[in-house]
């Protein structure tokens, strides 16, 4: 049953800012930790997982990826959140991704420090990696600094 309001506007939903930055929306940053965390060995792979999953509460990592991270959850110690290899090898490129668009809301930092662990200890780590790598620490810092500006599209770093 529609009435007359049905195409009116919400004024205060078309004047509110977006709660996301355009840049975080976009989702390019959350698909080069995708695409870093397919690319990278398992050793970093498990210290990428350990630190996007570090800022995080309980309740945040059964949410994100429907769950797929609570597995850590039972190997949560006094230092904190545990991740083991064998569990890392069963997460996904597209899990990896979800978690990192939750991270990069919740905490920002936590994708520049998940990028500092490549850089830190660069052995074993390809070129493909690093390239990436180098990719997203330029877009997480095109995004600190509010640049809004989307990429020419033969740049584009998702596609």
């Amino acid at each position: 049953m529609s009435d007359e309001f049905d195409d009116a506007l919400d004024p205060i939903a078309a004047n509110a800012a977006p709660a996301v930055p355009a840049v975080a929306a976009d989702g390019r940053a959350a698909r080069l930790m995708a695409r870093l965390y397919a690319s990278a060995n398992l050793a970093l792979r498990t210290r990428l997982i350990a630190c996007l999953l570090r800022p995080l509460g309980s309740l945040g990592v059964a949410a994100v990826a429907a769950g797929a991270f609570t597995v850590v959850l039972s190997r949560q110690g006094a230092g904190g959140l545990s991740v083991a290899m064998v569990d890392v090898a069963g997460f996904s490129k597209e899990q990896v991704a979800e978690l990192a668009r939750f991270v990069e809301q919740v905490s920002p930092d936590a994708l520049q420090q998940a990028v500092g662990l490549v850089f830190e200890n660069p052995f074993g780590v390809g070129a493909f990696t690093a390239s990436v790598a180098l990719l997203l620490a330029f877009e997480l810092r095109r995004a600190a600094s509010g640049d809004r500006r989307r990429a020419p599209p033969d740049q584009a770093a998702g596609a």
